[in-house]
């Protein structure tokens, strides 16, 4: 019977048409459309806060992008209870099939489109009055846009460059093929650079977390280390560091608990907040499950006590115990118990220092080597959800020190000035000095395994092999096999993308 409702209705529009062809074009004044939304300044900020919501997306911030990248680095490795093709990364056994490099993939293609549509929405939208809040909206989305595109560019070398909205809304254009990673990255630095002038150094209570100058200036220099335009990026680094917005924490584990979410160290964050609603969230409830939430898994997914789907690996744990300059004794970064738990030997031994009946003895012979980083267990026993509302760090200022270090040192810039740069980082946590004059390795060799004790569980550590090229060799070392192969410096296109645009062309079935 409805079916047959609809074919009448249908036919009764369709003869009305040919009397009156008005009559379908008759426009609800209480709907909005693309033509009669985002003209007011809370419209245009809601358009810009569309794309901060990307970060939310599957393979990226609340779930995936964690797991992908700590495995691939190779300072986590998977316990038993990780499972499908997570468990792939660590193995290297992925390909464009893998589900989750799909959604990253389109995750990161979502914040291109939305920040598309936000800079050409608010550009048109005449009813704002208010030329610095719109120049500086539009600079919110130019930096997101830079910022996913460098991701691309990163990951899979050259990828299609949707530039405007024009390029990603009509389907004429859906076929497009790859531009090259340079030519990415050019519109990755001029996104950024134009975005500089217009962001402020800080925001009011109410707009924390939103994309800053200092944001911009690191992440373009970080562009410009990656590239290897050392006095570019130098010269950002320089910028962020002379800002007097930023300066490291007295304590290092500060940064990674919620009560201390965007502190001075801070440069960047994803905002997570526990919201109550499907603690589940994660798992694919962004804009589709009715919920507003902004959490992550990380807590409850890495937790010893809790699901407890890695470890903290071997390798990663040896990088922390380093010969001591001029002596033959091994020496043991302090870091080493503020970042995992562990033996009497190394990392940390107790947990919850807070409890009402003291430290507890953490169970090294159950559990090995664990991540403590973003971890709550000195105030919780255990998660019990999903829910953790410790922001996701992006970029901090420890980073940039170190980034600036390395482009002085690669630059053939003063490795002194290099030096003193990592001691600050060194500085905070009580480690002792670098003399380049008493140490064996070389300044460059000091730099990497400084980012490694510093940023572990950061998911800095495979970018950065991958940009030094030294993946492949550096890692089947450790694995003690030959599992990396050359073409995993890129990501394999995926099946998704090669399914939709037939302009994508692949080498080997892989980029």
């Amino acid at each position: 019977m409805k079916k047959l409702i609809y074919i009448t209705i249908a036919a009764v529009l369709f003869l009305t048409a040919g009397c009156n062809e008005e009559l379908i074009d008759l426009e609800n004044p209480n709907q909005y459309t693309e033509a009669t939304y985002f003209k007011t300044a809370d419209q245009c900020r809601e358009a810009v806060n569309a794309a901060y919501g990307g970060l939310y997306f599957e393979g990226l911030w609340v779930r995936e992008w964690y797991f992908i990248f700590d495995l691939l680095g190779n300072e986590a490795s998977p316990a038993s209870p990780l499972q499908g093709t997570l468990a792939e990364f660590n193995n290297y056994q992925y390909d464009g099939t893998n589900n989750w490099l799909n959604e990253m993939w389109q995750s990161l293609y979502r914040i291109v489109l939305r920040s598309n549509i936000a800079i050409t929405k608010i550009n048109e939208a005449d009813q704002v009055e208010d030329e610095t809040l719109k120049s500086r909206l539009i600079a919110e989305a130019k930096f997101l846009r830079g910022w996913a595109y460098f991701q691309l560019a990163s990951l899979w070398g050259d990828v299609p460059l949707r530039e405007d909205y024009e390029s990603t809304k009509d389907r004429e254009t859906h076929n497009m093929a790859r531009s090259s990673k340079s030519e990415v990255l050019d519109f990755v630095e001029t996104s950024l650079t134009e975005a500089i002038s217009d962001l402020p150094a800080s925001y009011d209570e109410q707009n924390v977390g939103r994309i800053t100058k200092g944001a911009a200036q690191a992440l373009l220099g970080k562009v410009y280390l990656y590239r290897e335009k050392f006095d570019q990026a130098i010269t950002q680094f320089e910028n962020v560091e002379n800002s007097g917005q930023y300066a490291l924490l007295d304590d290092f584990t500060h940064n990674f608990l919620s009560e201390y979410d965007n502190n001075s160290e801070t440069i960047w964050e994803v905002q997570l907040e526990q919201t109550g609603g499907n603690p589940y969230w994660m798992f694919g409830g962004q804009e589709g499950w009715g919920s507003m939430a902004s959490h992550s898994g990380r807590a409850m997914e890495y937790g010893w006590n809790d699901w407890g789907n890695v470890y903290f690996s071997s390798d990663a744990v040896e990088a922390f115990r380093y010969d001591s300059a001029g002596t033959a004794t091994t020496y043991i970064d302090p870091r080493a118990a503020m970042t995992f738990y562990g033996s009497e030997e190394i990392g940390d031994t107790t947990y919850c220092d807070y409890c009402t009946d003291g430290p507890q003895s953490y169970p090294f012979d159950e559990q090995g080597y664990r991540f403590k980083k973003y971890n709550r267990y000195e105030y919780v026993e255990k998660e019990n959800f999903p829910q953790s509302s410790i922001n996701g760090v992006v970029i901090r200022y420890a980073d940039v020190l170190l980034m600036h270090a390395e482009a002085l040192i690669r630059g053939g810039g003063s490795e002194t000035e290099a030096i003193a740069l990592i001691n600050q980082v060194r500085d905070r946590v009580g480690a002792y000095p670098y003399d380049l004059a008493e140490e064996d390795e070389s300044a460059l060799e000091l730099l990497i395994r400084e980012r490694r004790c510093e940023l572990a569980g950061e998911q800095k550590r495979f970018f950065d092999l991958v940009r030094w090229g030294t993946l492949q060799e550096t890692l089947n070392a450790e694995f003690g096999d030959q599992r990396v192969k050359s073409r995993h410096s890129k990501f394999p296109v995926p099946s998704s993308e090669l399914d939709a645009n037939k302009a994508i062309e692949v080498e080997n079935g892989w980029n």
